[in-house]
């Protein structure tokens, strides 16, 4: 079990190597925060109170510590990155 742990880590090490998956993992973290950012910002300009809570309690659920929140967007980075080598090797 440890080496099949230690496989996979270093499998996700590989594929996350390159500096187009850093750019386009900081772009699903980007886009999976959006939720709280722009409720704050909507809070800031029209101080509309439920969209401050909404900010919040996404926050609060992702920053939690038994939600898997990097695993998650590692894995939607792989995925896109998976999706666009098939369309590039099709083309």
């Amino acid at each position: 079990m440890k080496k099949k742990a230690i496989r996979f880590i270093e499998r996700i090490k590989a594929e996350c190597g390159s500096r187009e998956t850093v750019i386009l993992f900081g772009m699903v973290v980007a886009a999976m925060y959006c939720p709280v950012w722009g409720g704050y910002l909507l809070y800031a300009i029209f101080r509309w109170k439920w969209c401050f809570a909404a900010a919040s309690a996404y926050l609060v659920f992702w920053a939690g510590p038994f939600t898997p929140f990097f695993p998650c967007c590692i894995a939607i980075t792989l995925f896109i990155k998976k999706m666009m080598r098939r369309r590039q090797r099709d083309e």
